[in-house]
């Protein structure tokens, strides 16, 4: 769960702390190409698992969960990801522009979901049932649709199974906007005291211009 910065952070102090022991090793004991390689190759591993635990523990004293938790948000992450893969490949395998546009706003709203608690991971307790029930559900559903959708024989009783998916999807992806929604709760309660703060300080400014105005 770390950012873009934070990933070519940890893998450049990786090279360099590497390649400075290498090159300490090779004047030292002349040990050759093969071994340079061996002890660049060991140095490397060694000191991106040591920088990848302490950003990890620093996520965790940040958003105040234990290493358990963080694990378990981990796999919960790594698993909507491949959910959120699959819903990629089905909205491009439907042949109904309205289940194509459906799918692609689900997805575009689950990546986003993904997106914020891999930034803090804090707010996965905020969305639990998005990883546990509404994204594994529209997975499903979307499965069966793309299936049923793409049988040669559709007789009344197929149309109708299509018809009640679609409404489903529909009534679900309402579901996933909501969680979206529950995800930013915290940023948007946070904004709008940060609003009325300013605004209270404008007006309290405005008047201290005006009386200083009226005392001239």
């Amino acid at each position: 769960m770390l950012s873009v910065g934070q990933f070519f952070s940890r893998h450049s102090a990786s090279f360099l702390i590497s390649l400075t022991t290498v090159s300490i090793a090779a004047i030292a004991a002349n040990p050759g190409f093969f071994l340079g390689g061996l002890l660049f190759a060991g140095s490397y591993a060694t000191s991106t698992a040591l920088l990848k635990h302490r950003q990890k523990k620093k996520v965790m004293q940040i958003a105040g969960i234990t290493k358990e938790e963080f694990k378990h948000i981990e796999t919960q992450v790594l698993t909507a990801n491949k959910h959120i893969q699959t819903l990629s490949q089905n909205y491009l395998r439907v042949r109904s522009v309205s289940a194509f546009k459906q799918l692609l706003e689900m997805t575009r709203i689950s990546k986003n979901i993904v997106k914020i608690v891999k930034t803090d991971p804090r707010k996965f307790y905020n969305v639990e049932p998005f990883f546990y029930a509404h994204l594994p559900s529209a997975v499903e559903l979307t499965d069966k649709y793309t299936m049923l959708s793409k049988q040669p024989v559709k007789d009344k009783e197929i149309q109708l199974t299509l018809s009640k998916t679609r409404e489903t999807l529909t009534d679900l992806n309402d579901t996933i906007q909501i969680d979206l929604k529950d995800a930013l709760a915290n940023d948007i309660d946070h904004l709008q005291m940060e609003i009325e703060f300013a605004n209270r300080s404008n007006l309290r400014r405005r008047e201290q211009l005006d009386w200083r105005g009226d005392d001239k």
